[in-house]
């Protein structure tokens, strides 16, 4: 082993990339990417156009922007970029924009699922599942799902063990549904390394195990999901799996509340008005931050134009408060 230096003869493994030596490469030149890919999309490549998309849909490098991710994402499907065209119809039907009508997307979608397009089937799934374009159908949203599934997709594995996990469609099975997320999260899809994470952190399926819940959780999380920290957060703040700590849970809700959405989840602004109140919890009490009931009352404020029930109650005490204190000083 050296001590220092750049080897320049040293083996790299052809299937392992020497990260290191990508960093260190980069820093030097001072590498800026996200200026390269700007510059040749307004040029007219389609990669570089089809990754502006995919940095305004997951609001990487940027604002989050769903009606600019189409955009750039129709630039590269005009020029032949057939992802692109899939993230398009996924949009459609993820609610992201409303460009095509819902009966055009699904045609899209079995046209390309019955060619063997495996993200198609699991989107295809999906309409059947919601209802967009076609009739609520549990068992054809199954059947699609399961093929995108058995194809190796991350994302239909992980909506197939939702129909498991749910009972939609197939007979409701919690051991099931686990070995889906399982294998969805085994490749380190967002969505299932959270269910997982909740199936191990309430025993659901599965043996209760703390310890394996903070760890998934935590993969998520470096993997940039907003979801993610708010797990951690509560994992934090009631020492679940891990030792207490008010501090790290206050940061870990800020986290969750000032990125951007996870574009697939379903259930954004109830994570989000989660973590609203407690960051207003925390706030109100001096835990993990200095007390402050203004700020509470911010936070607070903020959860329920989310439409969430305890900051709507908790802003009602904190008023109710106030009134009776200005009574009893106005008498």
């Amino acid at each position: 082993m050296h001590s220092g230096g750049f080897e320049g003869n040293r083996d790299v493994s052809p299937t392992m990339p020497n990260y290191g030596l990508i960093a260190t490469i980069a820093a030097v030149l001072r590498f800026n990417s996200s200026e390269i890919i700007q510059k040749a999309a307004k040029g007219g490549d389609p990669f570089a156009e089809f990754e502006l998309g995919l940095a305004f849909e997951y609001g990487s490098d940027c604002e989050q922007d769903f009606e600019r991710a189409f955009e750039w994402y129709a630039k590269a499907a005009d020029r032949g970029h057939t992802v692109a065209e899939g993230n398009i119809l996924a949009q459609h039907v993820l609610g992201q924009v409303s460009k095509w009508e819902p009966e055009t997307v699904l045609a899209q979608l079995k046209k390309r699922a019955e060619s063997g397009d495996i993200d198609a089937q699991s989107t295809l799934g999906l309409c059947y599942k919601h209802g967009y374009g076609t009739e609520v159908n549990y068992t054809e949203a199954a059947l699609w799902f399961r093929r995108a599934a058995h194809g190796g997709l991350a994302m239909g594995q992980f909506n197939l063990g939702s129909l498991y996990y749910e009972g939609q469609g197939l007979q409701k099975d919690l051991a099931l549904a686990a070995e889906w997320y399982t294998r969805a999260a085994q490749q380190r899809e967002e969505l299932a390394l959270l269910r997982l994470g909740q199936m191990y952190q309430k025993g659901l399926g599965v043996e209760l195990d703390l310890n394996r819940a903070v760890v998934l959780y935590s993969i998520a999380y470096r993997r940039g999901s907003v979801r993610a920290a708010n797990h951690l957060g509560f994992m934090f703040k009631k020492g679940l799996g891990v030792k207490r700590d008010d501090s790290t849970a206050y940061e870990l809700y800020l986290t969750s509340v000032n990125c951007a959405e996870t574009p697939e989840a379903e259930e954004n602004s109830s994570y989000r008005g989660t973590g609203y109140y407690w960051l207003g919890y925390m706030a109100e009490n001096g835990e993990g931050v200095k007390r402050d009931l203004r700020t509470a009352k911010r936070w607070y404020g903020k959860g329920a134009a989310c439409g969430q029930s305890n900051c709507v109650n908790a802003l009602a005490r904190l008023r109710s408060k106030a009134d009776a204190r200005r009574c009893r000083d106005g008498s």
